[in-house]
């Protein structure tokens, strides 16, 4: 009997963790690259072998020879980035590593224009997708200018998020008066990151919601839909809540995006529904394994499995539907915030409650694999005493 052929995990946290622990309970061997020591997923059970790198960005070509090198030793094997770091410099090398592997990616030219926000948003604006208004400028008359004729509060949106993300410690600013707007402007700039300056869709974090597919050719499978309710910061953070929820109303849309770039493989598109106009606006597209997808298997879809089955097999789901009312909750950052932000968010304690009643996922907690979530509380906690 033949044996699987390894699954290599770049990067791993949250992202990585899911990937790992869902293709491993399929009985697919699973190595890991990371390049930091704070990574928790390198210590999880599942994996058949964990190897430190050095750095996709700052050191790709020393990365790119580790991977070579595995090539032959690991011929055909599954390679799935997990975040965005990894994912353009795999993106950029794709051709000469499906000499060796099989490679879970968009070519470089999908890539580079997801990657960078700016090209996505030119791309949704023509089409006549619904947008927050939107421009790029590292220009204060330019940006004080469009604030003014948006209104505030506005936001400040980096176009490659990961870096802005490395310097700032959160995903974008919202700025209230162009004072804040001018000096968030102006540490961006000299922190040499390019910026977009866009419309605040007013709404709690539960006008949020997430769509997930695989597209094959102009085929769509596995398709899915979520509401977050508890972000991290909220209004302009990551999820650290999100229940599973048919929303039908954002299939077409992210079709329609994910045809126009002529996007293939895994996609998952972020929107928010704008109360004013009744309609759901495109925020970002993650061309690589998010943070939620723990409740999407649960749920029966399981997206690890189809990318390693399709890239291995050529196998692709039949008809697939995910179960409704099953929350992701990141249980450390869930609990903290919630005391955090209780003043702010003014939830009822039954509010707070009732998705660990439910039917739920914890994004890294796991019983049967532990080590993980005790790394991360860890640094978390290290991470909140230097704040205090």
């Amino acid at each position: 009997m033949n044996l699987p052929v390894p699954a290599i995990v770049l990067g791993g946290y949250i992202m990585g963790l899911t990937t790992i622990r869902a293709l491993a309970k399929r009985n697919v061997p699973v190595i890991l690259l990371y390049h930091s020591p704070e990574d928790y997923a390198a210590s999880s059970k599942y994996l058949t072998r964990s190897i430190k790198i050095p750095h996709p960005e700052k050191e790709e070509k020393e990365f790119l020879q580790i991977l070579f090198e595995l090539g032959s030793e690991l011929k055909d094997a599954v390679i799935i980035p997990c975040d965005d770091e990894y994912l353009t410099a795999i993106a950029r090398n794709k051709e000469a590593l499906e000499k060796y592997f099989k490679v879970a990616c968009n070519n470089y030219d999908v890539i580079s224009k997801l990657i960078d926000k700016k090209y996505i948003y030119r791309i949704t604006q023509s089409g006549n997708i619904p947008t927050p208004r939107t421009i790029t400028t590292d220009n204060s008359e330019e940006a004080v200018r469009f604030a003014n004729e948006i209104g505030f509060p506005c936001l400040i949106k980096p176009s490659k998020s990961h870096l802005y993300v490395k310097v700032f410690g959160k995903k974008m600013t919202m700025v209230f008066d162009i004072n804040a707007l001018q000096i968030e402007l102006n540490n961006a700039v000299s922190a040499g990151l390019d910026v977009l300056i866009q419309e605040y869709i007013p709404g709690k974090d539960n006008t949020n919601y997430s769509y997930w597919g695989y597209r094959v050719g102009g085929s769509f499978y596995g398709e899915a839909t979520a509401q977050k309710i508890r972000n991290d910061p909220p209004e302009t953070g990551s999820p650290r809540l999100q229940v599973t929820k048919n929303i039908p109303e954002l299939i077409p849309l992210s079709r329609k995006i994910l045809n126009a770039i002529n996007y293939e493989g895994y996609a998952n598109i972020e929107f928010k529904k704008d109360h004013r106009t009744n309609e759901f606006k495109f925020l970002e597209i993650n061309p690589r394994i998010n943070r939620c997808m723990l409740q999407a298997i649960k749920g029966g879809i399981d997206y690890p499995w189809i990318i390693y089955d399709h890239l291995t097999s050529g196998n692709l789901p039949g008809e697939t539907k995910c179960k409704e009312g099953i929350y992701w909750i990141d249980f450390a950052k869930d609990i903290v915030r919630s005391l955090q932000y209780r003043k702010t968010e003014k939830y009822s304690l039954s509010e707070y409650i009732k998705p660990y009643l439910k039917p739920h996922v914890f994004a890294v907690l796991s019983l049967s694999d532990p080590k993980p979530f005790l790394k991360r509380s860890s640094g978390f906690i290290k991470e909140i005493s230097k704040k205090i």
